[in-house]
């Protein structure tokens, strides 16, 4: 049986056909014309009685001509793939769907990149952000690199193009930031606040300054992903996408075995509220500690700054940095280098102390 139903959108009255058939899953097609629809639909439905009907029937590959068509083709075959949280991408999607999706992907230059750069820089934060009004220049860098990849995708795997338009667009320059870490005094003073407050807190502040976890990774870690013989963690459900194990000191790795003991933990998240079996909202917890304790201009992904920032001091060289906090490449820790400059120093006098031996 099929039914016709009027759909009216912001590109005006579309009609939808709905075959419902035993045997069939509901089908569902949409078409500009009344009798396009019920034309498909009668079709389909002889076709589904007479048990000649496959699903390969009524697909038909289509040429990719609109940035629109080329941005939601990737969004559904490309991006899960490359990204384990493909979803974050969405919002920035749908932002140059509707400044250029109505442009052929031909028609993209970077005359017309530059001025959406323009319109981006313009704009007020998608999230409020203390006291900026503007977009900084991290997060229009966010929105260009996550069209390039587009653009970049449809150069090497699908041919549409020659040349990716955004790869000639200067990009805002980067914020070089400050990297903020714990004093002494002030981790001792977090540490022991978050003991003072909650099991579940103390484990989480202890995990994100002693293995440099991210937020979701740390949130996220399963009593399967800790190695108790070896002492290491793994950080399977990782930003770029690739797992990593993390070597834990030994009183660190105590305190995971008396809190999972204390609440019965066996196996899943480690975090996981046992009445709800939902994951805690620990990023709230830990800014009211954090007030609570008074410690100024401290976030929460600043314990993982912490993290590189302490390996760095205690004679970490950058690779290895990037590799225990799961970066790509080294630039992404060149924040931390000034804080190697003390260990290098000592490595160069006792070399040259080594090899002084002409006079």
């Amino acid at each position: 049986m099929s039914t016709i139903k009027e759909i009216l959108g912001k590109k005006g009255k579309k009609y939808q056909a709905t075959i419902r058939l035993k045997g069939y899953k509901p089908l569902y097609k949409t078409f500009d014309s009344k009798t396009t629809a019920k034309e498909w639909a009668k079709e389909i439905e002889v076709q589904m009685k007479k048990g000649t009907w496959c699903k390969a029937n009524i697909e038909v590959v289509s040429p990719i001509v609109s940035v629109e068509q080329l941005i939601r083709y990737f969004q559904k075959n490309e991006a899960p793939k490359r990204y384990s949280k493909h979803y974050q991408y969405d919002f920035m999607y749908e932002w140059w769907i509707e400044k250029i999706g109505h442009l052929n992907i031909s028609d993209v230059t970077p005359n017309v990149l530059v001025r959406c750069k323009n319109i981006l820089m313009s704009e007020p934060p998608d999230k409020p952000y203390k006291n900026h009004t503007l977009k900084s220049n991290s997060t229009v860098r966010k929105y260009m690199f996550c069209l390039s990849a587009v653009f970049k995708y449809a150069v090497r795997e699908l041919g549409i193009i020659q040349i990716n338009p955004m790869s000639n667009v200067d990009k805002p320059k980067k914020s070089k930031g400050v990297v903020r870490f714990l004093s002494d005094e002030e981790r001792t003073a977090l540490i022991r606040a978050a003991k003072e407050n909650s099991d579940i807190l103390y484990l989480f502040v202890i995990l994100g300054i002693f293995s440099g976890g991210r937020y979701s990774e740390i949130l996220t870690l399963s009593v399967e992903n800790i190695d108790f013989q070896n002492e290491m963690i793994y950080y399977l459900e990782t930003k770029n996408g690739e797992s990593r194990g993390v070597p834990i000191y030994h009183r660190v790795m105590e305190i995971i075995k008396e809190y999972l003991e204390k609440h019965n933990i066996k196996s899943g998240y480690i975090f996981l509220n046992q009445k709800t079996k939902k994951l805690p909202y620990l990023k709230g917890q830990f800014e009211n500690l954090v007030k609570e304790t008074g410690i100024n201009n401290f976030r929460l992904h600043d314990m993982r700054h912490s993290y590189g920032s302490y390996l760095a001091q205690n004679g970490a060289e950058l690779l290895e940095i990037a590799q225990l906090m799961g970066h790509k490449n080294l630039q992404q820790v060149q924040i931390y280098a000034h804080l190697t400059q003390k260990h290098t120093a000592k490595v160069v006098r006792k070399m040259s102390a080594n090899v002084w031996d002409f006079e």
